[in-house]
């Protein structure tokens, strides 16, 4: 019995001492496990987690006292749903430097081996510390779990515990510190950050970016252009990036939205990620996705061209000269092939282009306000200064049409000569072949061959065969034989090979997020064709250059009269088309 003849006072935990200490800086201690993985239990320094522990009452406030990393080890004494580590039966302890623990002496008086029973929590209305008495701090305060004592780069505090309200004060000479402006300097010694049991519902960034997330806008899209155009992904795609700079254009002015984006507010200096061209790069290959769709249109509507004007002159061309211009005409829907395969090639590089283009015409109208110039970045240049939401803000649909109107008026002189070289070689075999089968005289017999008398001045004529289209006219919409709005627009008239092909079902929703679903109703704000079309008529008149896109295997070159005279239904000397 304890106290008896018997009782031995020396054994271990004979005399049990409470004791209340704080957990110094983690650079004394956190080495003790390695942080990655390794082969051998032999290459850890240290015996499981230990950790040095200040007590008070026992270890003086001051580090010229007695040195943090002089302080004895503390174990920790695990629950027993925690096990010792047998049979797989472990946990880790989530100790952090800063906290006030309690235990007791294992040794009793001789207070050398201290446990660690539990931990006392901390008050989330008490600031904590940003610095622990290794980096100019003071002991026996309340600290953050996150202060760094040196410069370690491991050291990084996650969106779900740093805070969306930052804490404000003033300085000594009476300038604001901390709060919403993230060009204040911090407030000294108040950490950003949730660290306390009781705030497990304070708002975080990673609560924001949550929000972020669940709002954020998907286009779903249809394989079947009638029923949805793919002008409204590239005006839902365009819609996000604006977002998204917004966001790093209001982080400069916002500290919700600093902590939101890339930037990092360190010692009053915002510090920035130059990702606004990363991300105008990474939208227009998501928009060249639904220019290939468009273009394809405008392929198929081409294509329908090209078989409209040269099927009347395939049916007057006489037989001895038939198979030869069945090549021609498999040859010109390979030049037609050929230039929309290298239109679709740079697809990506030309949305990239024309969505800055854009964004430079509207950033002298729209500059950055005086409060946010001095933290600007080359990154912001030729970039508006988009407004807060709440505030109008033009909507993507004018980017949308001027975006389209831009590259297709960039591709379209090419598509006019592709058009006329593969058009241009029938006409002429054609035009050469009925040349000489007739004669000076005429015959009365002109009827019966199909092929008339030339006329007075000399020039051939071809029979029933309307005049060609003035694709290369660009008139409104309509007034040539290139509808660039029908093109647009163009659907097949061959949907389905067989009756029995499956249609392509679409979602009646034109966006989706993982917050409300589906969008509903259609929005009315679509991109108009008409738009379109007069900006790819702007871009294309202010001299946009063309490559040739007549190739090799022409057994003759093409003249720019001859390209005319086709345009115009006349046929060179004189003649005209009919």
């Amino acid at each position: 019995m304890e106290g008896g003849a018997l009782f031995n006072p020396g054994f271990l935990g004979g005399n049990f001492l409470w004791w209340v200490g704080q957990v110094a800086d983690d650079s004394t201690w956190r080495e003790n496990v390695i942080e990655s993985k390794h082969q051998s239990s032999s290459d850890n320094s240290g015996w499981g987690y230990r950790y040095k522990v200040r007590i008070i009452g026992l270890h003086d406030k001051d580090e010229s006292s007695i040195p943090s990393d002089q302080l004895p080890w503390a174990q920790v004494m695990y629950p027993i749903t925690a096990g010792g580590g047998q049979g797989g039966s472990y946990q880790t302890p989530a100790i952090k430097q800063g906290m006030f623990v309690f235990g007791f002496f294992l040794d009793g008086q001789d207070q050398q081996v201290p446990v660690i029973m539990g931990v006392l929590g901390a008050n989330a209305q008490i600031p904590k510390t940003t610095q622990t008495a290794l980096s100019g701090g003071s002991n026996f305060v309340s600290q953050s779990g996150h202060a760094n004592s040196g410069s370690d780069p491991t050291k990084k505090v996650g969106d779900n515990d740093l805070v969306t309200e930052r804490p404000s004060g003033t300085s000594p000479s009476g300038q604001p510190t901390g709060g919403n402006n993230p060009a204040n300097p911090p407030t000294p010694n108040a950490a950003p950050t949730k660290e306390s049991p009781a705030a497990t519902h304070q708002e975080t960034a990673a609560d924001k970016r949550k929000d972020e997330v669940l709002k954020r806008k998907h286009y779903l899209w249809c394989p079947d252009p009638k029923k949805k155009s793919p002008m409204k992904g590239i005006q839902n795609t365009i819609e996000e990036v604006i977002k998204k700079i917004q966001k790093i254009q209001q982080a400069i002015q916002d500290y919700v939205a600093a902590i939101q984006s890339d930037i990092n507010i360190v010692n009053s200096l915002i510090n920035q990620v130059n990702d606004i061209a990363s991300l105008i790069k990474d939208a227009s290959c998501e928009i060249a996705k639904f220019l290939k769709t468009l273009f394809s249109l405008v392929q198929d509507f081409i294509t329908d061209l090209y078989s409209k004007v040269l099927k009347p002159l395939l049916k007057n061309a006489p037989p001895t000269i038939k198979i030869k211009i069945l090549d021609k005409l498999i040859k010109g829907l390979e030049i037609i092939d050929c230039i929309f395969n290298k239109i679709g090639l740079s697809l990506c590089d030309s949305a990239e282009a024309a969505l800055k283009n854009s964004f430079a015409r509207r950033s002298a109208q729209s500059p950055p306000p005086a409060d946010a110039q001095p933290f600007l970045t080359d990154q912001f240049r030729d970039i508006p200064w988009f407004p807060n939401e709440g505030y109008y803000n033009p909507t993507p649909m004018c980017y949308v049409e001027e975006l389209v109107g831009e590259i297709l008026g960039e591709n379209l002189n090419d598509i006019i000569q592709g058009f006329d070289a593969a058009v241009l070689p029938v006409v002429k075999d054609i035009q050469n072949s009925l040349d000489g089968l007739g004669t000076n005289e005429g015959t009365s017999g002109a009827g019966s061959s199909g092929t008339p008398a030339p006329s007075s001045s000399g020039g051939s004529r071809i029979p029933n065969i309307p005049n060609l289209p003035n694709i290369g006219g660009l008139g409104a919409l309509g007034g040539g034989g290139f509808d660039i709005g029908a093109a647009l627009s163009f659907i097949s008239a061959i949907t389905g090979i067989f009756s029995c092909d499956i249609l392509p079902k679409c979602s009646p929703n034109e966006t989706h997020t993982l917050q409300e679903g589906g969008s509903g109703k259609p929005s009315t704000d679509e991109p108009s064709n008409v738009g379109v079309a007069k900006a790819a008529q702007a871009k294309a008149a202010n001299g946009a250059a063309a490559s040739d896109p007549i190739g090799e295997g022409l057994d003759q070159p093409v003249t720019d009269s001859e390209r005319q005279a086709v345009r115009e239904g006349r046929i060179e000397g004189g003649g005209t088309i009919e």
